[in-house]
């Protein structure tokens, strides 16, 4: 799997990076076709919040999955999204299960 990490208004550290790479390597484990991954990282600096948003897009054949998810923390933000996309992972995988069993 292809992991693209992109910072949009700051540097990653390396310890953002491995925590990244932890947690979406993960993603796997729920479906083993996923072609990439992209991340996307924003800061928000504004007079109101400085929130830190979180985009994930997951390519699997014939289709992308895509979650945004707002936190006051990177790591909280990575969190809650890929909890998301995990249960994705495993609906469309069973999704594709029954039609193959319907199929067959």
């Amino acid at each position: 799997m292809q992991l693209t990490i992109q910072a949009i208004n700051f540097s990653i550290k390396s310890k953002l990076k491995f925590f990244i790479h932890k947690r979406i390597h993960k993603y796997e484990h729920y479906y083993g076709k996923i072609l990439s991954t992209e991340l996307y990282l924003k800061l928000e600096k504004s007079a109101i919040s400085r929130g830190k948003y979180v985009e994930i897009k997951i390519k699997i054949p014939g289709d992308t999955l895509i979650v945004k998810k707002e936190n006051n923390t990177f790591e909280n933000a990575i969190d809650s999204a890929s909890v998301v996309v995990e249960r994705l992972l495993i609906r469309y995988k069973e999704k594709q299960l029954r039609s193959y069993q319907n199929g067959v």
